[in-house]
């Protein structure tokens, strides 16, 4: 979550009344993340989140995200639900610029990581990858192969030389051959499925030491089930040095393991798809580090924690014959 847009009390006083959820009383914006704009709304009749879609977000996409989360929800997996106004529609405009209403999921995002933890957002995806199974829509992925083509093109074109040598003498080599090395292995072959596709820790609420829900589906798409797992690894299994926690990651398959046993082809490729995971964070986030505006209300994050995982995966998966 984030800031772009500037979001004026008139503008939302006048957008609540196409609404049947209550008068506004407040609202403010919510740093964290880096995509969209999004701001927590109390009004009379309960607390709402507001986003509105910035440019990587393709309107004509919105209602796949807004489908799945209606879907999930139906089937008690907790996620936000879309708000509906009185005509029945979801999807309004706002400085030019699609938004929508969905409901506020009580919670917090975990800072100190523990292995329980790691099982419970396994478990988690598991069980969101068994419930999406009749899911009919599809998304391509746009953050796969091809787009890491053009993520690797714009940060050569975008990014100063200076700062590619601080950050790794040969980054722009290293991410180019980790594109070679996944084109030649992908494994097109593994269960395909809804995938979440940004299941981070500031992405997953707990309350009383539980899920209370997954939010920010404005990633996901269809795609390899096992890459879901792959991001999480990055995401979970590493410790504030960003140095591999092994227990950590046996405590996350575990997890998924209870609600939908991995194939021994889908274990065998976890390795690449990390290390493909690792490639795709670390390419937005050194985009977005010199790309996002000044005065955008957000904190680009910094792309050097990919580096160092990218490396970690990189060594694995050279010790592992894949054909």
């Amino acid at each position: 979550m984030a800031v772009y847009t500037d979001l004026h009390k008139e503008q939302l006083i006048k957008l609540l009344k196409l609404y049947d959820i209550g008068n506004l009383i407040s609202y403010e914006g919510i740093t964290e993340g880096i995509e969209n704009s999004n701001f927590f709304v109390k009004t009379t009749r309960g607390k709402f989140i507001l986003t509105i879609f910035e440019n990587r977000v393709n309107k004509n996409e919105l209602p796949f995200f807004l489908e799945i989360m209606t879907h999930l929800s139906k089937k008690k997996f907790l996620c936000p639900y879309p708000i509906v106004d009185l005509k029945n529609d979801y999807i309004h405009e706002l400085s030019g610029k699609p938004s929508i209403i969905v409901n506020f999921l009580e919670g917090k995002s975990k800072i100190n990581i523990r292995k329980k933890d790691c099982y419970k957002v396994g478990s988690y995806m598991g069980y969101m990858h068994k419930q999406s199974y009749d899911f009919p829509f599809e998304r391509k992925n746009s953050l796969s192969i091809d787009g890491w083509k053009e993520l690797i093109h714009k940060c050569s074109e975008s990014i100063p030389k200076s700062l590619l040598t601080d950050l790794g003498t040969n980054l722009i080599e290293d991410l180019q051959k980790t594109l070679y090395f996944c084109e030649k292995n992908w494994p097109f072959h593994l269960p395909k499925g809804f995938i979440h596709a940004d299941m981070f820790p500031d992405n997953v609420f707990f309350l009383n030491d539980k899920i209370s829900g997954v939010i920010d589906f404005y990633f996901s798409c269809s795609d390899i089930l096992t890459y879901d797992l792959a991001i999480a690894v990055n995401a979970w299994c590493f410790n504030e040095h960003n140095v591999f926690d092994s227990q950590k990651y046996d405590s996350l398959l575990e997890g998924y393991n209870s609600q939908r046993k991995l194939n021994q082809d889908e274990i065998l490729y976890l390795p690449l798809l990390s290390q493909a995971a690792s490639m795709r964070f670390l390419l937005t986030r050194l985009y977005d580090w010199v790309n996002t505006p000044e005065d955008a209300d957000v904190i680009p994050k910094d792309p050097k924690e990919y580096i160092i995982k990218l490396k970690h995966f990189t060594n694995i998966v050279e010790k592992i014959e894949y054909n």
